[in-house]
């Protein structure tokens, strides 16, 4: 089903909604690494609080991530640089795959 939306209404989308307009084109190729040992010293885990799709979970005080979740933004491993441990390593996937934005 098309259909056209102007500006404004995709202004107005939640981020809930606007994430539900995504689509994806998987690569069997893992471009999110994270090194655990690095992570279980780290005591802020700010990949936690910056990822929009929440990719990093905590499960018994132990960083779960799923790549599946991905919007490829980034923050992860920059707030992982910065305020964090160094421990997420990120690429985008390779050409044609990944996140297909609808709105931008």
């Amino acid at each position: 089903m098309c259909y056209y939306m102007s500006d404004e209404d995709a202004q107005n989308l939640s981020l809930e909604s606007k994430l539900g307009l995504l689509s994806f084109d998987w690569d069997s190729s893992e471009f999110i690494k994270v090194n655990t040992d690095i992570c279980k010293t780290c005591e802020k885990k700010p990949c936690l609080y910056v990822c929009p799709s929440e990719v990093y979970t905590l499960d018994e005080d132990e960083l779960v991530y799923n790549i599946e979740g991905c919007i490829e933004m980034g923050l992860c491993t920059i707030a992982c640089d910065q305020l964090g441990k160094g421990a997420i390593e990120w690429n985008h996937p390779q050409g044609g795959k990944g996140v297909n934005y609808k709105l931008g």
